[in-house]
């Protein structure tokens, strides 16, 4: 379902039941566009090959015989998330249904594709022994621009620049492996399998190094016709603020990414950036400092600028925010929140925006969805 084209009809009812959860027989064909007896013929293998259930029969309170849920077998297979930053590695093994049976950080030492490659080879043999089955794909996520889920076009913060490392880990696990920018991966698993699940349109808005968007769209996280949908983060938020890295002055990633707000608070302090944290401060100690207080409370106003934009442009059922950043939106909700309802339409509904903590798991587990993907291909053409 992620790329739509070119799949099986028993890989798309994996991917439709793995997304949506169980469904019916006429739900799961209303869903594909088949008949009655097309569905029961793509269904009947992937039951026979223990990859799909039957669960027991469910009233409807209606005429007629009660439903019959069909659901992906949980144990039918295992898939590896990894996510990727500057300096670690975080991997994950989960199950059809995205909960995750066993979890691993470690630190990248080295950057160079190669040396990536043969640590994630590492990863998963570790998976792999803790949990007494190999993995049946690889995701592999990281703030970087992909294409065809197989080659990282530029990743700035590796050095990386058109790597083919979907097909590197490939010949060093002998495993499938797909490769997507991380909030896309993240918006993914968050629609199938967290807060976003049922929800459409839906949106996820991270904050941390960056400003990242995902949105989804008929169950489909929304591309762009050059893949570049999404990209906020240098939306002008404040024309008076200071300037990002690459000279866009008040932008999204100046005043709300992690290194901005670290960059301006040092100015407000006087000391060096290096020496600074997130963290720190949002400490009872620096938060205190008022030059602080006013970055943070600028930070969470620009937030609440690129979320409120975002609801205005798209009008989502949800917008789910994540990354290190939203820390600060807790801190200063109210500010968030304000921004957020100052634009709204004044006959529009006030949409629902969730807060989630910031955990790389989480994004692991974004990853693991594309592993899951390139399972459904494999284990759906039967």
């Amino acid at each position: 379902m992620m790329d739509g084209g070119g799949r099986s009809l028993g890989a798309r009812a994996l991917l439709s039941l793995i997304s949506t959860g169980p469904l019916s027989r006429g739900d799961l064909g209303e869903r594909l566009g088949l008949s009655p007896a097309t569905t029961t013929r793509t269904v009947r293998p992937l039951i026979e090959a223990g990859l799909v259930e039957e669960q027991p029969p469910v009233e409807t309170g209606g005429p007629g015989r009660p439903t019959r849920l069909l659901a992906v077998v949980a144990g039918s297979a295992t898939v590896a998330g990894i996510k990727l930053t500057a300096d670690r590695l975080y991997a994950v093994l989960t199950d059809p249904l995205g909960e995750v049976l066993v979890g691993y950080a470690l630190p990248l030492n080295r950057t160079d594709a190669g040396s990536v490659t043969s640590l994630v080879a590492e990863v998963v043999a570790r998976l792999a022994e803790r949990s007494g089955r190999r993995p049946d794909a690889i995701g592999i996520s990281l703030g970087a621009a992909v294409v065809g889920r197989r080659t990282v076009v530029v990743a700035s913060f590796l050095g990386w620049r058109d790597v083919p490392l979907a097909a590197m880990v490939t010949e060093a696990t002998g495993l499938p492996c797909a490769v997507a920018n991380d909030v896309r991966a993240f918006a993914y698993a968050e629609a199938w399998f967290g807060a976003g699940r049922g929800k459409d349109p839906f949106a996820l808005v991270t904050l941390g190094a960056g400003i990242g968007c995902g949105i989804v769209m008929g169950g489909e996280v929304v591309s762009g016709a050059r893949g570049a949908a999404g990209s906020v983060g240098h939306l002008p938020v404040d024309p008076a603020g200071p300037s990002c890295e690459i000279g866009h002055p008040g932008c999204a990633r100046a005043l709300a990414s992690t290194a901005g707000i670290v960059r301006a608070a040092s100015e407000r302090l006087g000391r060096e950036a290096e020496d600074l944290s997130l963290q720190q401060l949002l400490g009872p100690e620096l938060r205190q400092d008022a030059g602080v207080d006013d970055v943070l409370r600028r930070a969470a106003l620009a937030a609440g600028r690129v979320v409120g934009t975002l609801i205005a442009y798209i009008d989502p059922e949800l917008v789910v925010v994540s990354g290190e950043g939203v820390a600060v939106v807790e801190a200063y909700r109210e500010t968030f929140e304000k921004e957020v309802d100052g634009l709204r339409h004044w006959a529009a509904a006030a949409v629902p925006v969730l807060l989630r903590p910031f955990e790389f798991d989480e994004w692991a587990r974004g990853a693991a969805a594309l592993a899951l993907e390139q399972w459904t291909a494999v284990a759906g053409d039967r």
